[in-house]
């Protein structure tokens, strides 16, 4: 087997996973939500509703009456990450970023929160199959805006996600998009419900495209403006963007080809969604993205059946022949 696809000495490393939860911390409840509004807003009987698409923090849409806010809660060993983020919203906002406002900074608090204004409207998952065309390229515009004016932060030090430029952990892109693929082979692995060998196809578009990713420059972008955490409105007015927690460094075409693969998986809207956004930014749809494409498809495949926070579905047959077929012909339609 060459290098590429030298999997069991992939799985050999000790790289850590993400959607692992330390089991001796405190969980944020609903009722915890409730006593924070209660004691900072002064709100008497709110009624609480916990989003469902969370993975990293409990988030909740929280009413009283007419008002709403957000309010997220993380486990004690999230607090320095709750506050970073807070930190970065405050570089992003002035750039032109559309974020919600804080009203509450809890980040010093046992169980960190923090209390934030309620955007108008849901995630566009929701929403985009009964969108125009029109109404759609407007709002992938305004993405492609918020991550040009994140763009201007500046060239991260190095290559990854991090809530500072100065953290970033890898020394190029390339290592970045191996990290991610290395993880889904664990999760493949681990699982047991895919073959490991569904990543062959990948592996091989990796080691072809090497050279080209490690040319990337560490570009500032936000990297998780999918059919989630864009918020518009039922008419398609688009309100702006939560759960920035972190950015990413390197390619900014990542999280369009994120976005890519989220439709092609859950059916949300139409593909071509991202190309306005590729185009406002001037950047290509080529072999390289499609790749991107297919890398994320691999992660949902080994993403399949694990539970983040209570919010992940249960595994399904049908879904998992699904995933795989979408995966060979990403791959069959890509060199």
């Amino acid at each position: 087997m060459a290098a590429w696809l030298d999997i069991a000495a992939l799985l050999g490393s000790d790289a850590a996973m993400s959607g692992q939860n330390p089991v001796d911390e405190p969980i944020p409840t609903a009722d915890i939500a409730a006593k924070i509004v209660r004691e900072r807003l002064g709100w008497p009987m709110p009624d609480i509703r916990r989003f469902t698409t969370g993975i990293a923090f409990f988030v909740y849409d929280v009413r009283q009456g007419a008002e709403n806010v957000v309010v997220r809660i993380g486990r004690p060993s999230q607090a320095t990450a709750l506050a970073e983020s807070l930190a970065l919203w405050g570089r992003l906002a002035p750039l032109g970023v559309p974020l919600p406002r804080i009203l509450v900074d809890g980040t010093a608090e046992k169980l960190p929160f923090v209390i934030m204004t309620r955007l108008d409207g849901t995630d566009l998952g929701h929403v985009m199959a009964g969108l125009p065309a029109n109404r759609l390229t407007a709002i992938a515009h305004a993405v492609a805006d918020a991550q040009m004016a994140t763009a201007r932060l500046g060239l991260g030090k190095g290559f990854g996600y991090a809530a500072r430029p100065e953290v970033a952990p890898h020394r190029n892109w390339g290592d970045v998009v191996a990290a991610h693929i290395e993880r889904s082979l664990r999760r493949i692995a681990d699982n047991g419900l895919f073959p490991i060998t569904i990543a062959e196809g990948v592996l091989a578009r990796l080691a072809m495209h090497r050279l080209a990713l490690d040319a990337m420059l560490p570009v500032p972008f936000l990297h998780d403006t999918t059919t989630k955490n864009v918020i518009v409105t039922e008419t398609g007015d688009f309100s702006g963007i939560v759960d920035v927690d972190d950015l990413c460094f390197g390619d900014p075409r990542y999280a369009a080809a994120l976005t890519r693969a989220a439709l092609l998986t859950f059916g949300a809207g139409p593909l071509d969604y991202v190309q306005p956004w590729l185009q406002r930014m001037g950047l290509l749809d080529d072999d390289v993205f499609a790749f991107y494409v297919a890398a994320f498809l691999l992660d949902f495949i080994s993403e399949h059946g694990m539970v983040f926070n209570g919010n992940q579905a249960p595994s399904d047959p049908a879904m998992r022949e699904r995933l795989a077929n979408l995966l060979a012909q990403t791959l069959d339609g890509a060199s």
